[in-house]
């Protein structure tokens, strides 16, 4: 066996070595998430109008929860079960209003938020929605939403020292 070929045989042996330290490894600590699996960890909270932690997202929904009425509603496509509403909202010192909105599972959902008394923000951490409204102005977001579950909007910046929070609840 000539040089060359050992050196060859003995990377292959510690890749081999080093695959197994690491599935082993693995192992030990919990195995590895299959495809599409999310890892559980701490879970993220926003601060409430009432002081209270709100989650990031919750796969929990009210009981009594209901969809809400909305300023458009038409099917997201020809034939579709699922639907594309449009809500009117405004952001102020006193908060978001409404500040629930409930959709169902599948549907095309837009946000039209009015900015009064200053500028404000709108931003919903867990699907990585932001936008900053000027005084006056309204903003469009647009989005499906495919997940049933309870997700967290926020004020994040421009909230002039409160609190201002609410909740897309979305039905199976």
């Amino acid at each position: 066996m000539s040089r060359r070929q050992l050196i060859i045989l003995v990377a292959a042996a510690l890749i081999v070595v080093a695959g197994i330290v690491t599935g082993i490894i693995a192992i030990k600590n919990g195995g590895f998430n299959a495809p599409g699996e999310k890892e559980e960890g701490p879970e993220v909270t926003i601060p409430g109008t009432g002081g209270e932690e709100i989650p990031v997202f919750s796969s929990e929904t009210p009981v009594n929860a209901e969809l809400s009425e909305s300023a458009v509603e038409a099917p997201a496509a020809p034939g579709a079960e699922e639907k594309f509403g449009a809500f009117n909202m405004t952001v102020s010192s006193a908060g978001f209003s409404p500040n629930e909105i409930t959709v169902g599972k599948g549907d095309v959902v837009q946000i039209r938020l009015t900015a009064e008394g200053g500028d404000y923000d709108f931003s919903m951490p867990y699907t990585g929605h932001y936008v900053v409204v000027p005084e006056g102005e309204t903003k469009q977001i647009t989005f499906g939403i495919n997940t049933v579950g309870t997700y967290a909007f926020m004020c994040r910046d421009y909230c002039h020292g409160k609190t201002i929070s609410g909740s897309l609840i979305v039905l199976p």
